[in-house]
């Protein structure tokens, strides 16, 4: 997991390891891109419980400490959850379940507030396996789980996507897109019962979400122009759909911010086109 930040929500997050009932073979990596020692005191309590591996590095990027923390992995399996997200008791065990079976490559949750609700997409409700044109209600990076020689296959995490890059979302679809190429006859599965607690943030609507909103469809938009395809393009337009829909609203910063996501759709698209052409055009 890579963290930037204080160590309350981190905190909560090993604790809830700890709690993972019946315990699984398992390990954790947490990659701290902070200046200073403030999670001192928060391994401490956890490295005689866990197996633990602390990095404390130099740079910043979350895909760039999520691709540094896989390659320290001993594991088969690899997770990137968040820092402020909290595993259910049963949640480890449900995945050991499923990756127990070979024909399956890549396992996906959910995530959930705090009252148990869904929350951050709208997540199917049975389990199932899923494709390129399914996986956009199946995934988050904080929700999936992929075999190690897989994620080394398709490259990892692109680390101009994702917080703190040039695009700061739409690195766990990216990455879900790439690994279709490797997986051969193995097959992606997603499990609703695989549940993350993890924050809401929007709502409340305001200032923040709406910006929130912008610079992550910037995000999305440049995926589509990076992995241009039929099916990212039918994403695309479901996410300018609902904008348009969602935007026609009495509330004025959530309009506000559908408005925004719809322009940072196409800014993204543009920008991540122009400067994929650019070296082309200086040659």
């Amino acid at each position: 997991m890579a963290t930037l930040g204080g160590d309350a929500e981190l905190e909560l997050l090993l604790a809830s390891l700890e709690q993972c009932k019946p315990p699984p073979n398992f390990e954790v990596i947490i990659v701290d891109q902070n200046d200073g020692d403030q999670l001192a005191a928060t391994i401490a309590r956890h490295a005689e419980t866990l197996a633990l591996r602390y990095e404390h590095v130099a740079f910043r990027g979350a895909c760039r400490a999520r691709n540094h923390g896989a390659r320290l992995a001993r594991g088969q399996w690899l997770g990137f959850p968040d820092d402020d997200c909290q595993f259910s008791p049963d949640g480890l065990a449900r995945i050991a379940s499923i990756t127990g079976d070979p024909r399956i490559g890549v396992v996906t949750g959910r995530t959930v507030d705090e009252e148990g609700r869904p929350n951050v997409l709208q997540w199917g409700p049975t389990q199932r396996r899923f494709s390129r044109w399914s996986m956009f209600g199946c995934l988050t990076e904080t929700t999936l789980f992929v075999d190690r020689d897989l994620f080394a296959a398709a490259g990892g995490f692109d680390e101009d996507f994702g917080p703190g890059g040039r695009w700061p979302a739409a690195e766990g679809i990216d990455l879900m897109d790439r690994l279709f190429a490797v997986l051969g006859d193995r097959e992606a599965r997603y499990d609703p019962a695989i549940e993350l607690r993890h924050p809401t943030k929007i709502p409340p609507w305001n200032r923040w979400a709406a910006r929130r909103f912008y610079e992550y469809a910037q995000g999305d938009g440049a995926l589509i122009a990076k992995r241009f395809s039929l099916h990212m393009l039918y994403w695309g337009c479901r996410t300018l759909l609902a904008g348009v829909r969602n935007a026609l609203t009495t509330e004025k910063w959530q309009s506000a911010a559908y408005l925004l996501r719809i322009a940072g759709l196409f800014k993204g698209f543009v920008t991540y086109s122009l400067r994929r052409r650019a070296p082309e055009c200086a040659a």
